[in-house]
Parts: structure tokens; C-alpha cells; sequence
């Protein structure tokens, strides 16, 4: 019985990049919604992954390895989908920061300064500058795309991880 050995990284590219792009829109959504970054609804982003990264490991079972797929088989098509759309994401992100709403860069950096002053309301000024310092240095587009693409790649990697085990369809060895 010969196995099919074509490989999981094209089809990958390609859910990847309908994955990404669904994440993209979705940003954009919630971006002409006016809605807060810490709203609940943006919890849908994990979903709307969760489900992408289903799909391009059941697809991939039933339309390239003949209706079967191991565990592993099943990780690598839903890791390689998430790494591909989380570098389109973090593609966007940049863009996002840059130049769709760089405002919110100077959010981030007064929310941090709000929170700080909150936990420790005699702070001074000098190490509350060095504070916001350090964070501004963090909160710059090129950083946040950095950041962004790293939690999408490990969310990826955790999702196909749990993902796999329902995807995997194994052959029935004959005794």
C-alpha cells in the first residue's frame, strides 16, 4: 500500500493566507466598529483561528493524504497554516500601527502611564519617565509587529497542538 507523501507546506501557504486574511478583515472591522481593543469581542480573533487552523488540517487530510492523517501530519498542516498567516498578520500589523491608526501607539503608552500611576501613586517622576521610556521604546510599530507576530505563531502552535487531536484520522493497521 503506497502512502501519500505530498507535502503539507503549499497547502499550508494557501489556508495561511486565507486565515491571515480573515484576521485581517476582522481587525478591520473591529477598527471601522470603533471597538475597544480590551472588548470581549476581540476574543472572536481566537476563534476565527481556531477554526482556520481546523479546516487547513482537515482539508489537507481529505484532499491530499487520502482521508487519513496522523497526529503529526495533522500538527504540521496547522502549525505551517498558522505561521504563514501570522506573517501576513504581523504584515498588516505594521501597517496597521504605521499608518491605518498610529493614535493607538499613544494609547498604549497612556494607558500605561495611567496603570502605573494606579499601582504605585507616589512614584516620581523621574522613574515614572524611565518608565514610560522603556515602554515607548517597546511600543513602536516595528516592536509591536515583533510581538505580535510571536504570540500569533505561539497561539498557532498551542491551537494545532490541541487541534490535531480531532483532526487526525489514523489507518486501521490490518492484522
Amino acid at each position: 500500500m503506497e502512502e501519500n507523501k505530498r507535502s503539507v507546506i503549499m497547502p499550508s501557504l494557501m489556508n495561511g493566507i486565507y486565515l491571515g486574511l480573515a484576521l485581517i478583515i476582522f481587525s478591520l472591522l473591529l477598527f471601522i466598529g470603533d471597538v475597544d481593543q480590551e472588548s470581549k469581542i476581540t476574543w472572536l480573533s481566537y476563534l476565527i483561528m481556531a477554526g482556520g487552523l481546523y479546516y487547513a488540517m482537515v482539508s489537507y487530510r481529505d484532499k491530499y493524504a487520502g482521508g487519513f492523517l496522523s497526529y503529526g501530519q495533522a500538527f504540521g498542516a496547522g502549525f505551517w497554516t498558522g505561521l504563514f498567516a501570522s506573517i501576513l498578520a504581523a504584515i498588516f500589523t505594521y501597517f496597521y500601527f504605521a499608518e491605518i491608526n498610529p493614535g493607538l501607539v499613544d494609547e498604549i503608552i497612556t494607558k500605561a502611564e495611567e496603570s502605573i500611576l494606579a499601582g504605585n501613586p507616589d512614584i516620581s517622576d523621574e522613574d515614572l519617565d524611565r518608565a514610560l521610556s522603556m515602554t515607548a521604546r517597546f511600543t513602536t510599530p516595528a516592536m509591536l509587529t515583533v510581538w505580535s507576530f510571536i504570540a500569533n505563531v505561539i497561539l498557532a502552535t498551542i491551537l494545532s497542538l490541541i487541534i490535531a487531536i480531532f483532526a487526525r484520522r489514523e489507518r486501521n493497521p490490518v492484522a
